[in-house]
Order: C-alpha cells, then sequence, then structure tokens
C-alpha cells in the first residue's frame, strides 16, 4: 500500500515524480483514452505533458483575426507573442483547436502547477480565446474574480522560457486540505484529486478509464 503524502497537502518532488508516472501507467493501462500523456525530464525532477484536441465552432478568419488585435492592444508585450500570424484573410479554418497542457511541481508554493498553451491552424492564440474556448462557461466569472491577474495568468513556461498560461497556485494547498484527509491522500491520489480541482476548469477532464 502506497504511503500518504509527508507534506499534506504540499508535495515534495520524489513524491511528485512518483504521482506522474503512476498517472502515464494508467493512461496507458485504459483503453479509449483521448488525450496523450508522456512524461517531461527535467534536471530538477520530473513533468507531464498532456496533449488533447476540442471542437470549437466554426470561425471566419477576419474575425478571429479582429478579436485577437483587439483584445492584445491593451495586453503585455508577452502576450502578443502569442498572436497568430500570417494568416490569409480569406480562408476558413476547421473547427479544431490543440491544446498542450504541461503539469510541473511548483518549488515555491509545492504544489503541482498547471501550464498550457492553443494552437489553432499551427498559430497560438490570446487569452480572450482561452477563457472562450477553454474555459466552460460555468468557471469563467470565478476564474477572472481570483486576485488582480485573475485565476489563469500569463508567465514563462519554467522549462522552455517561453511564454504560456498557467493556473496560479497560490490556493491550490487551502483547496486540497479542504477536499481531502491528509492519512488517506497518497502522491498518486494527490494528482487524481488536484486534477479534478483545477483540470476542470479549463477543459482537462480525467477520464473514467483511469480510475479502474
Amino acid at each position: 500500500m502506497a504511503e500518504s503524502c509527508s507534506v499534506f497537502p504540499f508535495l515534495v518532488q520524489s513524491e511528485f515524480d512518483s504521482a506522474c508516472k503512476d498517472l502515464v501507467d494508467r493512461c496507458t493501462s485504459a483503453q479509449n483514452i483521448t488525450w496523450s500523456i508522456r512524461l517531461l525530464t527535467k534536471p530538477d525532477g520530473t513533468g507531464l505533458r498532456i496533449t488533447k484536441c476540442v471542437d470549437v465552432p466554426s470561425l471566419e478568419t477576419p474575425a478571429l483575426e479582429e478579436s485577437l488585435e483587439e483584445s492584445l492592444e491593451d495586453e503585455d508585450p508577452v502576450c502578443r507573442v502569442l498572436a497568430p500570424k500570417g494568416r490569409s484573410s480569406h480562408s476558413r479554418q476547421p473547427p479544431g483547436l490543440q491544446i498542450d497542457y504541461d503539469i510541473l511541481l511548483s518549488p515555491t508554493y509545492q504544489v503541482p502547477v498547471l501550464y498550457f498553451g492553443l494552437r489553432w491552424d499551427n498559430g497560438p492564440l490570446g487569452l480572450d480565446q482561452v477563457y472562450q474556448y477553454v474555459v466552460p462557461e460555468r468557471y469563467r466569472q470565478e476564474l477572472k474574480s481570483v486576485g488582480v491577474m485573475g485565476g489563469i495568468s500569463m508567465g514563462y513556461h519554467p522549462g522552455s522560457g517561453a511564454p504560456a498560461f498557467f493556473v496560479h497556485p497560490c490556493n491550490t494547498a487551502d483547496a486540497m486540505a479542504n477536499l481531502a484527509d491528509a492519512q488517506s491522500v497518497t502522491p498518486g491520489s494527490y494528482l487524481l484529486i488536484w486534477l479534478g480541482l483545477v483540470g476542470h476548469c479549463v477543459n482537462l477532464h480525467v477520464p473514467r478509464e483511469v480510475f479502474v
């Protein structure tokens, strides 16, 4: 039987590494998983990359470009890096969106952090599109009202250094403590509970097959 987390509601790196490997094993053994998942090997430990595709309503490219230009006018220059370039003004885009989620352990907060990026027609999208296509409607106001920056923030990916969105981890430990009993949470179950807590907000749902 796996031991409970040593510093719940936090995780140490070795426990997080074990939880990541456990989730990959669960997904590999399960059937009909719509994710692709793999381990990310870093000098200071392990992380996860989950990739999925999301169907979104078809949009005319000019409307998308106009929306992006307006939403990025007042944003930080980092956000502008995420705006798509070089699109034809006469083409239409297929209703498909790829999302890459990276799960890493924060050395500061000692909890997992979810970083993610969006790609539509081989180009990344901005924050407005995150709330439109990724965040379910019932979570939008809640995420926007968390802190000054909102629940979803912009920053630099700690592994690649590239601009990325992330779900801010400042409230994660408190939320985990309210949801689970310290004596019964193993590193593997911690990660599953955390994914249920954070993932639902950004369209990353744990498949039922993973729990079998």
